[in-house]
């Protein structure tokens, strides 16, 4: 009978690091999934920007060589 109990507290401890990892595991998913889809965002923006000032500055020489 003895045995039994120590079965039953082993089933709850199980249970117990199962839920605490899994939880763990979540919390440690969503921080990472945020912090990649914002540096993601960051570079796409800074890619973004870059590109523009590029093709700005290229206006901008071509206007002011008078090659209209």
């Amino acid at each position: 009978m003895k045995f039994l109990t120590n079965q039953k507290l082993a089933t709850r401890i199980g249970i117990t690091t199962t839920t605490i990892i899994l939880t763990g595991m979540l919390l440690l998913w969503i921080i990472v999934s945020a912090n990649a889809s914002s540096m993601v965002k960051n570079d796409i923006t800074n890619q973004m920007t870059d590109a523009v000032e590029s093709r700005a500055a290229i206006i901008n020489a071509y206007v002011t060589s008078g090659c209209l």
